[in-house]
């Protein structure tokens, strides 16, 4: 891989498992639509997060200090660390998000987008430019790419 400098010759895919042609996965993530994230800050309260992941169909806000972001909090979050507890909606989502996320650069092609996503159980990944928060890749975006490319 050009960005990551992982063999991918001892990878073994059936050639009619490929669907995607090489030069498509060379193609920069921006070349994509990306979701336009929604973010709130770390003081926040859960029940902000929520509110505005409710407008959101990607199921997720970037939660970000400044232009810095500081952590990513999704729907998995949500039932993963606070459904279960009591009296979470107004504390701070800065206690329930997931740090320092991965994120990706806009100019990263998109096979080290999806090899991102699908290595790490992503469903969500900041894009960043020049460090500023620019968009999100979801999977719903990935999908949506493939399938315009291929299936008219």
């Amino acid at each position: 891989c050009e960005s990551c400098m992982m063999d991918l010759r001892s990878i073994d895919i059936p050639e009619a498992a490929q669907l995607l042609a090489e030069h498509d996965l060379t193609m920069p993530i921006s070349s994509i639509r990306l979701t336009r994230p929604r973010t709130v800050s770390p003081n926040q309260t859960v029940r902000d997060a929520i509110g505005s992941m409710k407008q959101d169909p990607s199921g997720a806000v970037v939660v970000v200090e400044g232009i810095q972001i500081v952590g990513i909090f999704t729907d998995r979050d949500v039932l993963k660390k606070a459904a279960s507890r009591n009296g979470v909606l107004d504390e701070p989502v800065a206690f329930y998000m997931t740090p320092d996320p991965v994120v990706l650069r806009d100019d990263d092609m998109m096979s080290y987008a999806l090899n991102k996503m699908g290595d790490g159980g992503f469903r969500h990944i900041p894009v960043v430019r020049d460090g500023e928060l620019v968009g999100m890749v979801t999977i719903h975006d990935v999908m949506a790419w493939i399938l315009g490319k291929y299936f008219d």
